[in-house]
């Protein structure tokens, strides 16, 4: 019963003279001490905390106060109050929620290894949408990018790419083709940074002098993107 009633929010003290008023009936004060051993003046103190919960009833009884404990069914009267209370701001409380994750989470990976890391992520996604830079990113990271593509295709994530005319090699292996398709446009022949559209998310990488990738979090954002990737991939050559 202590366990349970912990649970119900009740701490230690307010248990034991619950418990104690249940078992006496109508009891003293001076009765309740002697019944838990718990020093008179913090009977006094929980009886106050229990009457504000609604658990505990106090009345005049030959000149003194008396304390009686309430049905142990209020206990679950006062749990409904409490879910109507909350029912009833609800919506409310979901519209401040909707408020927080409704701002783009934004987050900056600095340097080869925090590229990478950044990268990795992409495998779970269900379909990756590129544009800008590809092979600028070959230079820079050595073997990565094709170990990146293999797993890519290991777990059969399909990958829309628009790259420069000049697509780097890997790309054009034929198991990595199976799951990957590309079309070209000139606008990116040395161009510095790629733009990965998945999920929710957009990253961005900048490969110029500064290597950093800039993650956004964000439905809004990454629809927008995916609207400018569509229109890119009509008007790139295959």
């Amino acid at each position: 019963m202590e366990e349970e009633l912990r649970k119900y929010g009740l701490n230690e003290k307010e248990i034991k003279i619950y418990l104690s008023c249940l078992k006496l009936g109508s009891a003293s004060a001076t009765q309740i001490f002697e019944h838990t051993g718990i020093r008179r003046s913090t009977v006094y103190e929980v009886l106050e905390a229990l009457k504000k919960k609604g658990l505990v009833k106090s009345f005049i009884k030959e000149k003194k106060y008396h304390f009686d404990a309430v049905k142990p069914s209020v206990l679950i009267d006062l749990l409904k109050e409490k879910q109507e209370a909350i029912s009833k701001i609800m919506p409310n409380l979901n519209k401040l929620v909707e408020g927080v994750y409704d701002k783009p989470k934004i987050e900056v990976y600095e340097g080869k290894i925090g590229i990478r890391n950044a990268t990795n992520e992409m495998l779970n996604a269900k379909e990756i949408l590129i544009y800008g830079a590809s092979q600028e990113g070959d230079r820079i990271f050595d073997s990565f990018p094709e170990n990146f593509a293999r797993k890519r295709v290991e777990k059969k994530i399909f990958l829309r790419a628009i790259v420069e005319t000049n697509p780097p090699e890997h790309m054009l292996d034929k198991k990595i083709r199976k799951f990957t398709e590309i079309r070209n446009l000139k606008i990116f022949d040395n161009h510095e940074v790629a733009y990965f559209i998945y999920n929710n998310i957009l990253l961005i990488f900048s490969l110029g002098e500064e290597l950093v990738a800039i993650r956004i979090e964000s439905p809004i954002i990454a629809n927008s993107q995916r609207i400018i990737f569509e229109s890119l991939w009509k008007i790139a050559k295959k």
